[in-house]
């Protein structure tokens, strides 16, 4: 094995030579196949950010949703909550503001474009809007059932007029809550879109093809209308409609003409908009500040690479390696059809890291030979023996973890898990074949670099060291205010404690280097009883997590959507809508009392168990018994379903022809298909995801005995935020099956290239503890993890274990060179700690960079990662070596090794 070893660390030796000898070669071929995948990227790339993409299409969960779409349009709503800024929506002028509002947005193909900076077209997602200016209440005149607005169509100025508006709105319990709060400070109106339920381009309905068209005798009818027997073919196969998908982008643009337009009413009422349409606008800015995070992490990758290296060549050609890494997985990926979600940051993140870590474990091994006055040849072929084999590792575990995703059930998943393995083998592929090449275009010159006149080049830091004191500090107040003004003022003090850590780590890097192994050998058990307590404290904060995806908390607490869910959960009826279809199968099903009753009772069931989580619910049944009141002179004794099916399908008649809007948004019209709309406040994932059990428990009570007289009936839970927590639940079981298959897998591949048993246990320690230690953390501190934060697991580990290989494989090569321990440590800490330092750096601070995300599970990731990222570097400095002293792996080799010795703290000369 020590000879394959060795082997393997000569054929990356000569790989540099190789690939610079045959570079005009490798150059036209990377090239071509870069403009392709440039090519792909931009015309090929499809975005899928919607929650539907999380589940296959073949899904029930899909399936049901698609079947709600079709029958009642899209769930996809905006709750656009309004606050009187006169402390009464039912004001005269409150009441003029909506109507004018309602009006603008029913007939928005009116309104002057000019007058908006906004494309109003957009608001032509819009199919209905509802407001307390548009609402009906029944009566009874005669035998005539009239639906009478509840606000006429002149307001009236008189007190007392509106005094008793405002009294017979209050005493309508279906719209309470709904459209106007209990005290009357605030007012809502629903916006119902298409978002979601527009069929595809390609899509023709078979009654509206051209070669349907209705004969001539449906025109020879008799003047008695009972000689049309109208009646449903019972066979029929209902048509499914395959959806377009949403864009972010439409969602944005349709808020913002949304926003333009309600600008219009604004001084007199203050909104707060919640819903689909509003959040994805919201997430859709997020990942625009996203763009300027990801520039920002990459000045501190190019400002920590260039103090580290002072190389502008070592920090472009990084950088260029990195980029077509992600260029060419981008490309490839989208070439074979493949959509790509919001995993996709995520994915970039990932290739960046181990890009990194891979370039700067090369330019590490390279500086050190130049600094002992080697040429560049020798000093790349050095860098590449040395690192090599370390990188191959690490590119196969780093797949081998990401890959374990494949195995999930959600679709976003198993594309990022192949799609960053890819990536993963593309960092170590340009890492292998290119960086070369471009270094011997232009490759970073001896430490003390000169000018061009032979004198030496001077520093950033030299230069201001040169500077007067008062104008130094001039000069650092003055960019400091700058800062301020352009950034903010915790995002500038986060640059300057950059800039003073990388000159802390530039100063006494060596220092550290050196301090380590005597540390180490002073005080092994100290270091190991500290990690140990590190570790159980980990594990029992992991036991702690609990994994809960509230929407509203992914927000900061200043942010629009916190405050319109916090406003709409406190005065409204909440802003969380949940359908459960029914589909009786036969025509007339849902005239039938037994059925109605059943609605009825299942409505009030969950009223009374669930107060804290639903608000109200609205249904056919509420329309019939409020119908049938109506018509028996408001008696409250006749507030119930009839026991007759005629009497329900006369009510039913009456109240269709009164307002044939209302009834078509309830029932389907040959009344086998109806739906149940529930008003939820905001909640987490787990509160939802046991209600939602305890829900179709009472679903199946409620309606059992009904499937004897309709056996084809189906009850269904469904909607967007249903299919929501199922995914979210999807990813928190496929992330931890798939964080054990990796852990599994990895383990396998270190114990085989360590070769031995005790070794690669050893080193899947340091590992764990990092990851273990993000999630304990978020246990012990009560921070739930959510979708996101899940994530991070992947990333963590392979960053943590592109480290610990580097180390472990360098320490193995060194040892049977040396065929001593104590001399392997030293150089192993000396070469390879100096790597891990500067990718500690590197990424942990870039990580860091992303806490100051306004999406809280991005921030959460940049702040446990990084922090996960510089406990890594500790297991590796510290934890790692007291292991190796303690253990004492032989890594299967035979023969006589010189095992540890003492280390003197002061100058690391070692003592036998």
């Amino acid at each position: 094995m020590e000879s394959k070893l060795l082997m393997l660390s000569r054929f990356f030796a000569a790989t540099p030579f190789f690939v610079v000898r045959h570079r005009l070669i490798v150059l036209m071929l990377l090239t071509s196949i870069s403009i392709f995948a440039i090519f792909s990227m931009s015309t090929r790339t499809s975005m899928d950010m919607s929650i539907d993409s999380f589940l296959d299409q073949t899904d029930p969960a899909i399936t049901a949703l698609n079947a709600y779409r079709s029958q009642f349009g899209s769930d996809d709503s905006v709750f656009l909550v309004y606050e009187a800024r006169d402390g009464d929506v039912f004001s005269q002028a409150s009441l003029q503001a909506v109507r004018q509002l309602t009006e603008n947005l029913r007939q928005w193909q009116d309104l002057d474009p000019a007058n908006y900076d906004a494309d109003l077209q957009e608001l032509g997602q819009i199919r209905r809007v509802q407001s307390i200016t548009t609402l009906r209440v029944q009566r009874v005149d005669g035998d005539t059932l009239l639906s009478e607005r509840l606000v006429p169509e002149i307001i009236p100025s008189d007190p007392a007029q509106l005094q008793q508006i405002r009294e017979r709105a209050l005493a309508e319990d279906d719209y309470r809550l709904a459209f106007y709060s209990e005290d009357g400070r605030f007012g809502a109106l629903m916006l119902q879109t298409t978002f979601g339920a527009q069929p595809e381009e390609s899509y023709v309905p078979a009654v509206n093809a051209d070669n349907i068209e209705l004969g001539d005798f449906f025109t020879d009818f008799a003047d008695d209308a009972s000689s049309f027997d109208l009646h449903f073919d019972e066979s029929a196969q209902i048509d499914e409609i395959p959806f377009q998908t949403v864009d972010m982008l439409e969602y944005h643009s349709f808020y913002a003409a949304l926003r333009a337009v309600y600008a219009d009413v604004e001084d007199r009422l203050t909104f707060y908009s919640a819903g689909n349409p509003p959040l994805m606008s919201w997430v859709y800015e997020v990942l625009q500040q996203m763009i300027w995070i990801g520039l920002g992490m990459i000045g501190i990758f190019v400002y920590l690479l260039r103090s580290l290296f002072h190389s502008f060549s070592a920090v472009a050609w990084s950088i260029v390696t990195i980029a077509l890494s992600l260029v060419w997985t981008w490309g490839f990926t989208v070439w074979f059809g493949i959509t790509l979600s919001t995993m996709l940051t995520l994915t970039v993140m990932l290739i960046f890291a181990v890009g990194i870590a891979d370039c700067v474990h090369v330019m590490s091994a390279y500086f050190v030979k130049r600094k002992q006055g080697n040429d560049h040849p020798t000093a790349l072929s050095h860098a590449y023996a040395k690192t090599g084999l370390a990188i191959m590792v690490t590119t196969l575990t780093t797949m081998a973890g990401v890959l374990a995703l494949t195995t999930s059930n959600l679709v976003p998943i198993r594309v990022f898990g192949a799609m960053s393995a890819l990536g993963v083998f593309m960092a170590f592929f340009f890492t292998l074949v290119l960086l070369p090449i471009l270094l011997s275009l232009w490759h970073p010159g001896q430490p003390e670099e000169t000018t061009p006149g032979g004198t030496p080049a001077r520093t950033i830091r030299q230069r201001l060291q040169e500077m007067p004191g008062y104008v130094r500090w001039v000069a650092l107040i003055t960019l400091g205010i700058a800062l301020v003004q352009i950034l903010s003022p915790g995002m500038t003090l986060y640059i300057m404690a950059i800039v003073l850590i990388t000159a802390t780590v530039l100063r006494y890097q060596d220092a550290l280097l050196n301090y380590c192994p005597s540390l180490v050998a002073r005080r092994p058990m100290t270091i190991l009883a500290v990690f140990a307590v590190i570790f159980l404290s980990s594990v029992y904060g992991t036991s702690q997590v609990r994994i809960d995806s509230n929407i509203a908390e992914l927000t900061r607490s200043w942010s629009e959507p916190r405050i319109a869910y916090e406003v709409v959960d406190e005065h409204m009826a909440g802003a969380q809508n949940i359908a459960i279809m029914i589909d009786i199968g036969i025509s007339d099903g849902m005239m039938e009392p037994d059925v109605l009753n059943a609605v009825d009772e299942l409505q009030q069931r969950v009223s009374k168990r669930y107060p804290d989580q639903i608000s109200r619910s609205y249904s056919l049944a509420n329309i019939v018994k409020d119908t049938n009141q109506v018509m028996n002179r408001d008696d409250q004794a006749f507030f119930r379903i009839p026991d007759s099916a005629v009497t329900i399908s006369q009510l039913l008649y009456l109240f269709n022809s009164a307002n044939p809007e209302e009834r078509r948004s309830l029932v389907s019209d040959d009344y086998s298909r109806s739906n149940i709309t529930l008003n939820a406040y905001n909640a987490g994932s787990y509160q939802y995801q046991v209600f939602f059990e305890e829900l179709s428990n009472e679903i199946d009570q409620i309606f059992a005995p009904l499937y004897d007289s309709y056996p084809d009936m189906e009850v269904t839970v469904t909607g967007s935020v249903p299919l929501m927590m199922r995914a979210m639940d999807e990813i928190a079981q496929s992330q931890y099956s798939s964080f054990l298959l990796a852990l599994a897998v990895i383990s396998i591949i270190m114990i085989l290239t360590l070769g031995s048993v005790q070794a690669g246990l050893i080193a899947i320690i340091p590992n764990l503890i990092p990851a273990l230690l993000a999630f304990g953390s978020m246990g012990l501190l009560n921070i739930p993890l959510d979708t996101d934060t899940l994530l991070i697991a992947p990333v963590i580990i392979g960053i943590a274990v592109d480290d610990t290989i580097h180390f472990m494989t360098h320490y193995r090569v060194e040892l049977i060179k040396e065929r001593d321990m104590q001399k392997a440590l030293n150089s192993t800490i000396r070469e390879v700690g100096r790597a891990v330092l500067f990718t500690t750096m590197v990424l942990g601070l870039g990580f860091a960079l992303l806490s100051f995300s306004e999406y809280l599970g991005m921030a959460k990731i940049g702040a446990f990662g990084a922090m996960a990222i510089f406990v890594a570097l500790l297991c590796d400095l510290l934890l790692l070596p007291a292991l190796l002293m303690l253990f004492k792996p032989r890594f299967g080799l035979k023969g006589d090794i010189a095992g540890f010795r003492r280390i003197a703290p002061s100058n690391g000369d070692v003592h036998a």
